[in-house]
Formats: C-alpha cells, structure tokens, sequence
C-alpha cells in the first residue's frame, strides 16, 4: 500500500470528440482482480472472501509472500500458511498473484543482501511454480519505507535482475513482474530503463492512486509511460495495475472538529454561510470539486462549485469562504484573484499541504514554485530541507494555546511547518495545531488573521493527510470509471486495493479501502464491480473512451455482440445532447439499477449510466 502519491493533473483535451490513447480492436482477459491479505490475517476466512469475489467475478488475488513470513528465523524456513492457501484458492479457481517482498532482520535492506534475497525467491517459487505462473518482484520500491533507504531506479535493478534470473531458471515460461510503483514516477522508472531494468521483467506496473482526485487524471500518466516505455523499446510489454483505490473512512477530525473553532475564531458561522469550491475540469483544473462532493465541507449552510474564471470580483459577501485548491497546485495566473479576494475580506481555506507549492501550466505541468507567493499572502512555512533545524516529521501535535480545551488532535505527522515571518503590523498569526519534538516547536495548521493591506483570513493545514478519503457513494462511482478508462488505455489487469476493510478506526485511511466490510457485508462499490464484470466481462472487446468537453463515454462488445457503452463526467453534472441510434435493451447506473431511458437533453454525472444494446451513442454540448 502506497503513503502518498504525487498527484499530477490531466492535460485538456481541446479537440472536441478526440478520441484518447489505447488499443480498442483485441479482447479484454480476464481484467479484474483485487488485493486481499489472504496469506496474513485473512487465511482463515479466505474461502468466504473468495466465494464473495466470484459473485462479483473476480478471478485474480494479489497478496503478499513476505520474506519474513516464510523464513521465520535465519535458515529456519516455513510455508505452513503459503501451503493452506494454494488449495484453497485453487479449489475456488481464483487465481494468486504473489508478490515477493520486503525483508528479513539479518538481511535488511533487500537489495544490500542479494544472496540472502536470491535463496528466498528460488525456495518460495520452486514450491508454487505448478499453481502459481506471475510473480511481482517487491512492492513499491520507489518509496522509503519500504525500499529501507533512499529509493533510486538504479538501485532497484539489481534486485529485479537476480529475481529474474531465479525465477526464469526454475520455468522460463513463468510471468516477471516489474514491482508495482507508488504513484507513476518517471524519473525513477527512467532511472531503472537505463540501469537495464527492460531486461528483467515481463510486465510493467504501476500503482495510479489519486486519493484527492478522480480516475481522468490517470489519462496523462498512461500516455507518458507509453512514451517512456517505447524510448527505451519497451512498448510491446503489457501494463498491469495492481494497486489503485479510494478509501471510505470518516473525514478527518480536521473537517469535524478543528475547522469549526478555528472559523469560529475567524468570526465565521458557517451554518449561515456558503462556501465556494474551485472545480473547472474544462481547463484541466479538477481542483477542489471531489472535495465539495466528500461531505468534509457539510458544516456549511450551501457548498458552491466555481470555475477558475468566477474567482475575479467573487463576492465576499455571498462566499465568505472559499476553497481554492485541496492539493499544493494552483494556476499563477488566477493568483492575483484569490489576493484580491483576500484584501476585499475573504476567507481562504488551504486543508492540505504547501500553499501555492506548485505553479499549474495551461499544459497541465506542474512547476515547483516553493515559497514564491508567501510574502504577497503574508503568510509563511518552512521544512526540513529548506532550513535547518527543522525536523523531517514532528512528533507531537496538540491544539494551539487558544483552541486547547476546544478539540483533541488526531496526531498525524505532516512534516511542513508554518511561521509568522511574512506578517505586516495589524496582522495575526494563531497557531490551531502546534507541533513539534524535544528541539523544536511550531505550527502544522493555522488561523492567519489579517488587518493590514489584507482585510481578510487565510486557514492553512500542512498535512497531507487530511483529504484522502471519500463517502462510499463516491467509492463505487470511481471505481467503474477506473477499470474502463485503464483497459481503454491497453492496461491488461487491474486489482482494486482493497477487497475487505479492517475497519480498526473510523477515520483511518488505511483501515477502509475495501470494497466489502470486515464482516464481508456488500459496500456500494462492490455492487460497482459486480455491475460492470456482467456488463463488461472476459472476452469482451476493449474498451474505446472518447471525451468531449467534460464528459467521457466509453463503449465496447460483449462476447454475445451485444454492444454497451458506459457515459459519465469526471466531476459535476453537465447538460448535453445525446444521440443514440437503435434500440436501447437497458439502461442502468452504475450499482446496476434500472434507469428511465435518456432523452435526447441529458444530464451527465460522476455515476455512469450503462447503455445496453444500441448500436451508436454520440454526445454533443448543450
């Protein structure tokens, strides 16, 4: 499981009906899997988990074959659990997708004890060669906490290449797969393509997560690997995703909590006032729509979507608040509007990250810009790697000197400082999280509180934490979309992390991926996946997407020739023209509920409307 990715923005499609990157003429094979934690915790019920993955016709399971699980004291090695597993899964004709990974007390880091490491691969897959034909060399090797050190591409090679050596000696027709990255890091992927990584794998793989956006913003990062892919003469090796998700836990006590006092400070009553969001996916800008959709914002008496052009002049008075950005990315050239709006007595709310870190391009790219705009905004922050004597992550939080009996702090380490430095006299800074360790002291959230040239506030949390998860409606709407978009995309096999949630804490991220309860009970999303596996299943054709202006519509021919064709927005609803030709069968959602047939005006939204049986769709603006 991935900490956090990068999340980079799509580029607009400006031609109207341009049809977008992927192979539409071979079939889809068996595409749809999920990962589930049946070799640790979940062995015991991993027959009950299986048999609930078929009613949604998931045939493939990716879980891990730790080191540490199988060599449980140096030379002393045990398979007892791997042993359970294997006939259960095969009896339930589901297949496994091991990965190898991580390491061992006497040999830590992996890739510094290649011997050591080599000896664990050659035992663990001479055992299961027979039931078991891929093999996912280490997960997420670009991320530090799981490489054990500074990740580097180069570095990873070495370990891909004994791992491959091993495994193609035991059966040479056994499947190598490259580790699947945290995110989709070029630079890193780069790194190992020239290090010779091309040279020992099989398929590529990749984990696209994007916590605090939607599936669309995937379409750029296929279309980039692809091309990197094929500079190194690695465009006929297929992709796979196996890891990609949303998680459903409460919000934040960040949004229940912590924002009301502190807007309260402000002299703001939210429940009498509406908030405006930024949300202009027609200039590539998804900005903070999935975030008024997630319900954080519910404080407020109305939650507005507004467009990147509605910011100058926005009236102060009807949108005390607003949210321009819920990441670290903003357009340069809608700056001065949101300074103006400020000085007029505006209320900013920035919930995750550096202010401003990034400068977004009309093309889409993302240009670090560090603390280039924190004096016009006079506000301010600092980090391990801009001064020193910062810490690299605090080690306790608790509420700021005049919120301390107002919330309690859910402590979650953010690494990103802020400071008063940039204030002018009149100005306020009131810290609302302070943080810090033994050596060192500060703020990680903030109410800064202007009466200077700026008339207004500006509220600021530095963790990145705090905007990852989204309502279980918004799970299962997102999870169709992913799996057509990335098979349109020429992506062979996807496994949705997670299948069942642990459901330890209400407001853990990590504890509420799945797409079932810990009691196996049905999520939304599980409906989602069932929908789209009956109307989309093996031996169908691949997915074809287009898009115009906001909305996407995807099509494909079941193995029965019946054609469907799957239509939706990124975010927000859109009118359009639909223009169908022949006869509809069926028309449902995306949980596989029957819908009125659309006329020829339709609304568009985030949840796919299924269209069984006509023989063309097309969409036209309105």
């Amino acid at each position: 499981m991935m900490f956090r990715p990068f999340f980079s923005m799509i580029l607009a499609f400006v031609t109207a009906g341009m049809s977008l990157p992927g192979k539409a003429t071979d079939k889809i094979d068996a595409p749809y899997g999920v990962c589930a934690h049946v070799s640790r915790g979940e062995l015991e019920i991993a027959p009950r988990e299986f048999k609930r993955m078929h009613e949604a016709n998931i045939t493939w399971v990716r879980t891990d074959f730790d080191w540490r699980g199988v060599e449980t004291k140096q030379g002393v090695w045990n398979f007892d659990r791997l042993d359970k597993l294997i006939p259960i899964a095969k009896q339930e004709k589901i297949n496994i997708l091991p990965i190898l990974d991580y390491d061992v007390p006497w040999a830590t880091p992996a890739w510094k004890h290649l011997d050591a490491w080599g000896e664990y691969v050659r035992r663990t897959v001479s055992r299961y060669r027979k039931d078991i034909r891929y093999w996912e060399v280490y997960n997420e090797e670009n991320h530090k906490n799981f490489w054990r050190g500074i990740p580097r591409g180069a570095d990873y090679v070495p370990l891909l290449k004994r791992s491959y050596e091993e495994i193609k000696k035991i059966d040479p027709t056994l499947t190598v797969l490259y580790g699947g990255t945290a995110g989709v890091p070029l630079d890193y992927i780069e790194d190992s393509f020239k290090a010779g990584a091309g040279n020992y794998f099989d398929v590529m793989n990749i984990h696209p997560y994007h916590w605090q956006g939607t599936p669309e913003l995937m379409l750029a990062e296929f279309r980039d690997l692809e091309a990197l892919m094929k500079k190194y003469n690695l465009e006929d090796k297929p992709i796979w995703i196996t890891e990609v998700g949303w998680s459903t836990a409460k919000p934040n006590t960040l949004f229940r909590d912590i924002l009301p006092a502190a807007f309260k400070r402000a002299g703001l009553d939210p429940a009498k006032n509406s908030v405006a969001v930024v949300c202009d996916e027609g200039k590539g800008f998804q900005g903070a729509g999935l975030f008024k959709q997630s319900g954080a914002l519910a404080m407020f008496r109305q939650v507005d979507g507004i467009t990147l052009d509605e910011l100058r002049g926005l009236s102060v008075k009807r949108y005390p608040v607003l949210v321009p950005s819920i990441g670290e990315e903003f357009p340069a050239k809608y700056l001065p509007a949101l300074l103006d709006y400020v000085k007029r007595g505006g209320t900013l709310l920035l919930p995750s990250g550096l202010p401003f870190y990034y400068e977004l391009q009309p093309d889409g790219i993302k240009v670090q810009v560090n603390d280039k705009h924190m004096k016009e905004f006079h506000i301010g922050w600092e980090a391990w790697w801009v001064k020193d004597g910062v810490p690299k992550q605090e080690t306790w939080q608790k509420p700021g000197p005049e919120f301390a009996n107002a919330f309690k702090v859910d402590f979650k380490p953010a690494g990103r400082f802020l400071h008063d430095r940039n204030l002018k006299k009149g100005d306020e800074f009131i810290p609302i999280i302070t943080a810090g360790t033994d050596n060192y002291q500060s703020a990680v959230a903030a109410l800064y509180k202007f009466n200077s040239d700026l008339r207004g506030n500006i509220i600021v949390c530095t963790s990145r934490a705090t905007l990852e998860t989204v309502p279980e409606e918004r799970q299962a709407e997102m999870l169709p979309r992913t799996y057509l978009i990335a098979l349109a995309n020429g992506v062979e096999r996807i496994f949705w992390y997670n299948f069942r949630s642990g459901e330890w804490k209400p407001d853990e991220r990590e504890a509420h991926f799945g797409i079932v309860r810990k009691n196996l009970d049905p999520k939304p999303s599980f409906r989602a996946y069932q929908t789209l596996t009956e109307l989309c299943p093996t031996g169908s054709s691949r997915p074809s997407l287009e898009k115009k202006g906001s909305v996407y519509l995807a099509n494909w021919t079941r193995p029965d020739g019946t054609k469907v064709w799957g239509i939706w927005s990124a975010i927000g609803s859109h009118e359009v023209e639909l223009n169908v030709r022949g006869k509809v069968v069926e028309a449902m959602n995306h949980l596989g509920e029957k819908q009125p047939l659309p006329g020829k005006e339709y609304t568009v939204t985030p949840a796919i409307l299924y269209l069984v049986g006509s023989e063309s769709v097309s969409i036209s603006s309105r």
